[in-house]
């Protein structure tokens, strides 16, 4: 794999640490055991011949399933061991970076910990195709290829510039009362902006996005500015609010609710166990919720329903 990667025989020699007339012999052995050339040597290195190519890309396949076979045996140990990739949103980055990294470095010190950051319907396809080992999601996937757990649930809130006075302090605002007002919200294929739509419909409420955004904080900047209103989860702002520069008030009748739904892929190329990594995110979401008015759900199961993705 390396001689294919580096193209010729001293490149990968030098990266492997290994001397060129050993690895040379390495190769022609491996050649002469499968029966079929692998290289077509030249004057400027090596070239893959069919046969190459095709272990090139099988092998590269069967080296990592290796790695995290053996990544998973070695979590049967004392100590959990290995990599542990999570992907959140932007709104719950804010909000659970810091305490998952601290978690980890106290309960799991010999696991490396990554975060990824997406939207919930990029986060989706990454735990589909292996890229990260569990995410927040805000939708159950009907997929057999994940196991999934609504843990708690998020209130939305109506987010404004701290001098904006067009509602009382604390009081609740309906999808009604926004008609005119200017908006910034996610773009329409965004599952946040699809459940605000479907409220305003239903209440016959005319929504004036003036703004929309792809990612989080020049939405947040144009509210700071007075600019536009936003509608968030509470918890993304928090620190804005606490310092006086933000405030928010609750959507009520009806209030706009979203799951919070931990998803593990079940044929996970990462490190640790899949009880492992689904136990962080649900140790975080459980550690956070009072801080945020997040409610826990008391029954944990597998939850089937399609709700749209962020």
């Amino acid at each position: 794999m390396q001689i294919a990667e580096a193209g010729s025989l001293s490149a990968a020699a030098h990266i492997l640490h290994i001397a060129q007339p050993a690895l040379s012999r390495q190769m022609r052995a491996f050649e002469a055991e499968l029966g079929v050339p692998l290289f077509l040597r030249t004057g400027r290195g090596v070239i893959l011949t069919p046969a190459g190519h095709e272990l090139a890309s099988e092998g590269a396949r069967l080296i990592e399933q290796a790695r995290a076979l053996q990544q998973r045996i070695r979590g049967y140990g004392s100590s959990v061991t290995g990599e542990a990739t999570i992907g959140l949103s932007p709104t719950l980055g804010r909000v659970l970076t810091l305490p998952l990294a601290n978690y980890v470095r106290a309960e799991f010190p010999h696991v490396k910990l990554r975060i990824a950051e997406a939207f919930s319907g990029t986060l989706l396809e990454w735990l589909q195709n292996g890229r990260v080992d569990a995410a927040i999601l805000y939708h159950s996937p009907a997929s057999a290829a994940l196991r999934c757990e609504r843990i708690a649930e998020e209130p939305l809130w109506l987010i404004g510039n701290a001098h904006d006075q067009r509602f009382p302090t604390g009081a609740g605002v309906t999808i009604s009362a926004l008609s005119g007002m200017p908006l910034v919200l996610s773009t329409p294929h965004h599952g946040l902006r699809a459940m605000v739509d479907a409220h305003a419909r239903a209440a016959g409420a005319h929504l004036d996005v003036i703004y929309e955004f792809d990612s989080l904080e020049p939405a947040i900047a144009l509210v700071k500015e007075g600019m536009a209103l936003t509608i968030l989860p509470i918890a993304s702002v928090r620190r804005e609010i606490e310092a006086g520069i933000l405030v928010g008030w609750p959507i009520v009748s009806p209030e706009l609710i979203r799951p919070l739904v931990v998803c593990t892929a079940a044929q996970r190329g990462g490190a640790i166990g899949m009880r492992e990594v689904a136990g962080i995110l649900r140790h975080a979401i459980e550690a956070a919720a009072s801080n945020y008015s997040w409610r826990l759900c008391q029954q944990r199961h597998l939850q089937t329903e399609i709700m749209p993705s962020i």
